[in-house]
Parts: structure tokens; C-alpha cells; sequence
């Protein structure tokens, strides 16, 4: 009888260092390797954890009224607290959207 793998799931605290493509690819590789989060390619590791690291430290250019609407609130505070990881990582769209994050300019 095979055992069911329980899906891993980790969250690394948000600190500036992840505002680095080159800390984002060595913090890849180090998941990755010591296996805390599978199903996903060294470069989506590190395009998600920039991106929610490019949304926090930018957020302060979004225009006020927009700041206060409730589902910006809500997208910030979802970036704030961390970059959440899972095995097999995050659907379609987010990964499109991480991908295209990593190919912006640096802000801040």
C-alpha cells in the first residue's frame, strides 16, 4: 500500500534581500535543493518569491485612492506577510504574472 505525500508548504518573511533577482535565484536553488518545496523550476521559485518582494517595496507607488480600495488592501497584505510557497506552486495566471514581474525595472 503506498502512503499519500503530504503537500509542503513554507513561508519565507519578507525582508529586502528578496528585492534581489541574484538572492531570489541562490534562495531557489537552496529550496530546491534541500527539497522543502517541489514541482517547481528553479526559475518559478525565484520569479514568485521576487515578485511578492517587487509588489511590497513598490506598493508605496500606487496612487492613494487606489491604495485604500479594499482588494488592493487585500493584495498587498497577501504579499506583506511573506512569500507563501506550496509544492507544485501557485496556478497558471500567477506564474504568468511572477514571470512578467521579474522582467520589470527595479523600482526602490
Amino acid at each position: 500500500m503506498s502512503e499519500m505525500m503530504s503537500k509542503k508548504y513554507m513561508n519565507i518573511p519578507m525582508g529586502r534581500e528578496l528585492y534581489s533577482r541574484a538572492n531570489c535565484q541562490e534562495m531557489a536553488k537552496e529550496i530546491a535543493g534541500e527539497e522543502k518545496i517541489t514541482g517547481m523550476s528553479l526559475s518559478q521559485l525565484s520569479c514568485e518569491i521576487f515578485a511578492h518582494a517587487y509588489i511590497y517595496y513598490n506598493f508605496r507607488f500606487v496612487p492613494r485612492f487606489l491604495r485604500s480600495a479594499k482588494i488592493v488592501k487585500s493584495f498587498y497584505n497577501s504579499v506583506a506577510n511573506g512569500v507563501d510557497l506550496e509544492d507544485n506552486g501557485d496556478k497558471w495566471y500567477r506564474r504568468i504574472a511572477y514571470r512578467v514581474i521579474w522582467m520589470l525595472p527595479a523600482l526602490a
